[in-house]
């Protein structure tokens, strides 16, 4: 047994990914990063080319952080609708969540030079 093995195979455990507006990622972090039921929580940021042209030969580029949380079942639902009140997903351009099983995972640990 590894000293994580408390989040091993013996609980069910989700994955709450959310594609928020850029910036809300080390917001969101920072707010549930300590909530209960959170196992992990990481974000990174994301830019894609959708097919809209501004111009001829121009791409639209959009923006976006991407905000994963590793959560006990039994807060999944909680920290969901957390999630997606606090980055105003309902809004027009909020972005979008979704929710998945995880088989196994453990979180991810700073390291001791970290300036986070």
């Amino acid at each position: 047994m590894t000293l994580l093995a408390h989040i091993g195979r013996d609980i069910e455990k989700r994955v709450v990914t959310a594609i928020v507006a850029a910036g809300k990622g080390q917001p969101m972090l920072e707010k549930f990063g300590e909530a209960p039921g959170v196992l992990s929580i990481s974000h990174h940021h994301a830019r894609g080319a959708g097919k809209t042209i501004v111009k001829k030969g121009q791409l639209f580029f959009n923006e976006m952080d991407v905000l994963i949380l590793l959560v006990e079942s039994g807060y999944a639902d909680e920290i969901f609708s957390a999630v997606f009140r606090e980055a105003g997903i309902g809004q027009p351009g909020g972005g979008m969540i979704f929710v998945g099983p995880v088989l196994r995972g453990h979180p991810m640990l700073p390291f001791d030079g970290a300036d986070w």
